[in-house]
């Protein structure tokens, strides 16, 4: 921020000009350490452009006045004044277009600096919302990978009664997108329900997206189908890689909820 001694310069004690004897005095204020604040600054920068337009019509004034009935040396002298005057009121007008530059270049910043704190703000809530979920997960037992919640039943039920205590509590059985979230629920070593299921010729997952051949792990000589009744799927050999078998969706197993957070 300038120094308020550029001020100084502006406030000058003048101007004894053209016979009339009249003193112009520009004073513009101190900023204390208490004023020293974006709207201070540019309040206090507004009353100083004030006081230069006050006097630069003072000046335009005076010179209007300036017919001289002189001698030659008075004449000279009256010349000497008016040049003196026209130097100061030529750096009164650059004072002023330097103060209106620094002025705006001010409330730019004031701008951008609550375009900040707004920003700082909303990304606070969000993070504040995502803390409040991993709270309440973690507190319910829910284990947390790569981006997700997921929980391990305790108690074994249907396919569509899994998914139903999983969608009640804002989750969905498991969505297995990867050899690293594949990895992940065999590790949890539990015969479980996943979510995917047969759709027409196809396999689907449970947020909507159908099953990719490379991201299939089925156990060998798996879908089978078995008496054209198995369309839906579980975690049967957690042991091995390719583990998953296809079930008729009334068999009683444990499931996986998976939330994203």
């Amino acid at each position: 921020m300038t120094s308020p001694r550029w001020m100084i310069l502006v406030c000058f004690s003048l101007i004894s000009v053209f016979g009339t004897g009249e003193s112009l005095t520009i004073i513009v204020p101190e900023i204390s350490n208490e004023q020293n604040s974006l709207p201070a600054i540019i309040a206090q920068m507004s009353r100083a452009i004030a006081d230069l337009n006050a006097s630069h019509k003072k000046l335009l004034v005076q010179q209007g006045r300036s017919g001289c009935n002189c001698n030659p040396s008075s004449l000279q002298a009256c010349y000497s004044q008016r040049n003196l005057a026209n130097r100061r009121l030529s750096s009164c007008n650059s004072q002023l277009r330097s103060l209106v530059a620094q002025r705006s270049s001010l409330l730019r910043q004031v701008s951008a600096f609550r375009s900040q704190y707004a920003a700082v703000v909303k990304q606070r809530a969000v993070l504040q919302s995502r803390l409040n979920v991993f709270t309440r997960y973690q507190n319910y037992g829910w284990k947390y990978y790569r981006g997700s919640f997921y929980y391990v039943s305790t108690s074994t039920a249907t396919w569509v009664a899994s998914r139903n205590y999983c969608t009640a509590r804002g989750a969905d059985l498991v969505v297995i997108n990867d050899a690293f979230e594949n990895n992940f629920t065999r590790g949890l070593k539990r015969k479980a329900w996943i979510g995917l299921y047969r759709s027409g010729s196809n396999w689907r997952w449970v947020d909507g997206s159908y099953l990719s051949s490379r991201a299939s792990y089925w156990a060998p000589r798996e879908p089978n189908n078995l008496g054209n009744r198995e369309g839906h799927v579980e975690i049967r050999l957690f042991n091995i890689l390719n583990s998953w078998n296809d079930e008729p969706w009334t068999t009683a197993n444990y499931w996986i909820c998976e939330k994203k957070v």
